[in-house]
């Protein structure tokens, strides 16, 4: 039997861990962030121009997308965030919708990876909501870590974010990744074989 798992949790909490080993177990796994780069590189339904058209000039280089001035502008304002996301979601909304009716083609176990999985209302697209769980404080080394932030940058994409703590009621699954690596997997195991396997 199919199931559709909308996997989330916020920024650098360990959710692309965890998406890689269900990719190892069998579940083909959609990034949303992949199909956000997506939308934009190819401006699919004019997304990039209205981003250009919304937040003006300065968040280009020429004719280029410069993500991590889009990203520092519209982390440090809620309505700002919020204008983006109505100019994205929408788009990749239709996109994720076809793509995951095209992994169940060779695929029971398809699972959304997506941060913004709740703010973006897609757990109306899945069957379960998983939540991976970490302390806000391995939350900023890894993402300063990961992507080369001060800790001013990194503190702003944490803040933007819908709190833990509002996701969590949500979900059907809590993986708590606050501790090593080997732990988390034998959570994944666990939930791939009494959740999946046994569905």
């Amino acid at each position: 039997m199919r199931i559709d798992i909308g996997l989330t949790g916020n920024i650098a909490s360990g959710k692309s861990l965890v998406s890689s080993m269900l990719r190892e177990l069998g579940a083909a796994v959609l990034d949303a962030d992949l199909i956000g780069k997506s939308v934009l590189a190819r401006n699919v339904g004019g997304a990039l121009d209205q981003v250009r058209t919304a937040f003006g000039s300065g968040v280009f280089r020429g004719s280029q997308l410069d993500r991590r001035a889009l990203g520092n502008l519209v982390f440090n304002s809620p309505d700002l965030l919020f204008k983006l996301n109505s100019i994205m979601v929408p788009v990749m909304t239709e996109l994720i919708i076809k793509e995951m009716e095209c992994l169940h083609r060779t695929s029971d176990a398809v699972v959304l990876d997506a941060a913004i999985l709740i703010e973006a209302g897609w757990q109306s697209l899945v069957d379960e909501v998983w939540v991976v769980r970490a302390s806000k404080a391995e939350q900023l080394e890894r993402l300063m870590t990961r992507d080369h932030l001060s800790r001013d940058e990194a503190v702003s994409r944490i803040a933007a974010q819908m709190p833990l703590d509002q996701k969590l009621p949500f979900a059907d699954v809590i993986i708590d990744n606050t501790q090593d690596v080997e732990k988390t997997r034998k959570q994944v195991e666990s939930l791939w074989q009494t959740h999946l396997q046994n569905r």
